[in-house]
């Protein structure tokens, strides 16, 4: 049977703002039904603090929960040698932090979300695909004596979309390399949710669950990378805005009856990017992904 289980970063405002720090926030996730956390490191540094490992570890223990994934921002697309050398460095030290959790998988981006949208072309892919290969093959030899595996998200606005991504899976030449299938972020290229799941489960390790509200004409207060507020806009122009799981315009239960015929069994995360308060935005979401998968 799958987990499910949420992403801190769902709640990771209150951490960066003070008003929750992380173990307290490990602990509200735990009391709140979670089966599975994934750790992101937005408010909570592990290379500062190397005793924040274990306190986590230890506080989801105490609830029978295991910390599974970690999560981090990278990007592997870089002018000099010397820059790319040492972005690979700075991934592993975040890979031995994470190592202290307990983890079994390691997400970590290869191309910076926030790259402007005219550098995102299909010729550029192709051509910083080698090297995009080459970081993943270098993480996942690092991180064999870990046991863990390295996970590529569809994430940002160029190593997303089914065809892209399954371009790196067929140069990435490692046995521990795996996707984290967001279901959400598909659309951010405007990829079918629904289609794209079917189409990148066989290479599923995990999966992010998200909603938007998705508008074609301009709502207003639209930004292009701010995924917790304000609109943004995908690749080919729609507006889109993060919700709570199953209250907006994705097909969310048509998306888990996929997931669910195929007899995925791996980690399910929420993602919760939404407006409303973060506490109330997240519990909710869990409580509907667990309703709709069972109802799927």
């Amino acid at each position: 049977m799958p987990k499910f289980g949420v992403s801190i970063y769902s709640i990771s405002r209150l951490i960066e703002n003070g008003t929750m720090t992380p173990v307290q926030g490990v602990e509200w996730l735990c009391e709140n039904g979670v089966e599975v956390i994934e750790i992101v490191p937005f408010g909570i540094d592990l290379l500062a603090d190397a005793s924040l490992a274990g306190r986590l570890k230890n506080a989801a223990a105490k609830y029978g929960v295991p910390i599974d994934n970690y999560s981090v921002n990278a990007d592997f697309v870089k002018e000099t040698e010397e820059e790319f050398n040492a972005e690979i460095d700075r991934a592993k030290k975040h890979l031995d932090a994470a190592a202290e959790l307990g983890i079994k998988t390691f997400r970590c981006d290869c191309a910076g979300f926030r790259r402007p949208i005219e550098m995102n072309t299909i010729e550029n892919f192709v051509k910083e695909l080698p090297g995009m290969a080459r970081a993943y093959e270098a993480l996942c030899a690092y991180a064999k004596k870990y046991n863990i595996t390295i996970l590529n998200e569809n994430h940002g606005f160029h190593a997303n979309g089914c065809d892209r991504v399954r371009l790196l899976f067929k140069n990435v030449k490692a046995e521990n390399f795996g996707h984290q299938l967001d279901v959400g972020n598909y659309a951010c290229v405007d990829d079918i949710p629904e289609i794209a799941t079917k189409k990148m489960l066989p290479f599923a390790t995990t999966v992010h669950m998200k909603d938007f509200y998705i508008r074609q004409n301009d709502p207003g207060d639209a930004t292009q990378f701010d995924c917790s507020g304000s609109w943004f806009r995908s690749t080919g122009g729609r507006y889109l805005r993060g919700s709570i799981l199953g209250q907006g315009d994705m097909n969310i239960p048509e998306i888990l009856k996929v997931i669910k015929a195929t007899g995925y069994d791996g980690n399910f995360f929420i993602e919760f990017e939404g407006m409303e308060d973060c506490l109330y935005g997240t519990k909710v979401s869990l409580d509907n992904l667990k309703r709709i998968y069972k109802e799927a």
